[in-house]
């Protein structure tokens, strides 16, 4: 009687000791105060400790040396994973042991993914190495924030969010990102905050504006190297008039021409805008008046251009340096007035 009584006391002061848990798994390096939390931030670490608990819905592995996280089983509980400050260069939201059944698809996924974390709803990476975003984004579609801050991420390929509908914050500024497809946040629909401060941008597209006015994000643009030329006088007008409403506008500051450098955009009139070639030709921007039944051929002399027509997904590339515009009809149904247009094998319908 006396060793079992021994024995129970032995047990009741192991369980009350300070920095002890009830947790049959924690690393030594690492605290687990919390039943949900295990945190294992600031402990050198060089490797994620495998086969942890799903019973741990937070993992905190910030400010340690990982350059890379491959778990080998998925955490069903995992809600908030923090990766922060570490030399992470490339991330995978898929089990490691299905990689040789991965096909990418045409949205840059991976199909034949098991999700490690397919309830994960904060995910935070800043102040790594990444060049890419995580694969297997559309395999969390719980995913609520996502932190991004501060990587060397120059490319984000259309479709790469398109699942995320319940995302609430992209955090991307303090990267290295040139352009953006017009239809990359669209289908964020629960989008509030989105953060492209401090990248390489230098055009951003009046569709994508329009987009994001309409999701009611809240959008950071400051610090890129904005172009104030001719290519911006669509998303001024549209700038312009949401200020004239009343509504708030995000700040862009011009980082060109040198006799624009940092002016602020909505203060320039349209008549700053201007397209000048290294020979000080004209306007490269140009209005054009076709008639019904007509052909046209519209020219542009860049290599690297495309073209967009509204109701088309994917871009027009210029053949022969232009694009040709085979035909274009008229309609009045009464109460509207459609302008269908023909051109390189596509047809859409304005109204």
């Amino acid at each position: 009687m006396a060793a079992v009584r021994a024995a129970l006391l032995a047990a009741a002061l192991l369980f009350a000791l300070p920095g002890s848990s009830s947790s049959p798994f924690c690393p030594e390096s690492c605290s687990c105060q919390r039943a949900s939390l295990l945190n294992c931030s600031l402990s050198g670490l060089i490797s994620v400790p495998q086969l942890i608990p799903d019973s741990f819905s937070e993992l905190d592995f910030s400010h340690n040396s990982l350059s890379s996280v491959k778990p080998r089983q998925p955490h069903q509980n995992l809600r908030k994973l923090w990766l922060g400050n570490n030399t992470i260069s490339r991330l995978s939201l898929c089990v490691e042991r299905n990689v040789k059944t991965w096909h990418r698809s045409r949205n840059g996924s991976r199909r034949g993914c098991q999700a490690w974390a397919p309830n994960l709803q904060k995910l935070s990476l800043e102040r790594n190495q990444l060049e890419r975003l995580p694969e297997g984004l559309g395999v969390v579609p719980s995913l609520r924030v996502l932190w991004l801050a501060f990587n060397k991420i120059s490319v984000l390929q259309l479709g790469e969010l398109r699942d995320l509908q319940q995302l609430e914050e992209l955090h991307l500024q303090h990267n290295l990102i040139t352009h953006l497809h017009p239809q990359m946040f669209q289908d964020l629909i629960q989008l509030r905050v989105l953060d492209l401060r401090f990248n390489l941008l230098t055009v951003f597209h009046p569709l994508m504006y329009l987009t994001l006015r309409n999701i009611g994000a809240n959008v950071g643009l400051h610090g890129n190297r904005w172009r104030c030329d001719c290519n911006m006088r669509s998303l001024r007008r549209r700038m312009a008039y949401d200020n004239s409403r009343g509504l708030e506008v995000w700040k862009m500051m011009c980082a060109s021409p040198s006799k624009l450098l940092g002016t602020d955009f909505l203060q320039l009139k349209e008549e700053d805008l201007q397209c000048l070639s290294p020979e000080n030709s004209v306007d490269l921007h140009q209005d054009v008046t076709v008639y019904s039944g007509s052909q046209i051929l519209l020219s542009c002399s860049s290599q690297d251009s495309m073209w967009w027509m509204p109701g088309v997904p994917a871009p027009v590339r210029p053949k022969d340096g232009g694009l040709l515009i085979t035909d274009i009809s008229e309609k009045n149904t009464g109460l509207q007035q459609h302008v269908t247009v023909t051109g390189n094998g596509a047809a859409t319908q304005l109204q």
